[in-house]
């Protein structure tokens, strides 16, 4: 999972109209955030397969995009947020476990 800059954000958004993507959004002092991140990266290790595309998930951190709370209507962090064509298809707050993360990255990627 890679940390998104500002200008990547938008080219990652709009690429999401060629495929689907997802961003991990947070914020530099949220506890739950640390936690979330760190059961995502568990999950795309699980994922990553010989001869399977890795899914595509960028993090960024929304203190310095608060217009994206706005355009995806984020009420609060961590958010997990599902894009195709550039919409949001699916929004996660509660990061429950690694299985569940790893079957909605499956169904939504």
């Amino acid at each position: 999972m890679k940390d998104l800059t500002n200008l990547e954000t938008k080219g990652y958004i709009e690429e999401s109209a060629e495929e689907p993507a997802a961003l991990y959004i947070q914020t530099p002092l949220c506890g739950t955030c640390k936690m979330g991140r760190r059961m995502l990266e568990i999950t795309l290790e699980a994922l990553d397969q010989p001869g399977k595309k890795q899914p595509k998930v960028g993090a960024i951190n929304l203190n310095a995009m608060p217009e994206l709370a706005e355009k995806y209507n984020i009420t609060s962090v961590p958010c997990l947020l599902f894009l195709n064509r550039g919409i949001a298809v699916r929004k996660i707050y509660a990061m429950q476990s690694v299985d569940f993360l790893y079957q909605n990255l499956k169904k939504y990627l």
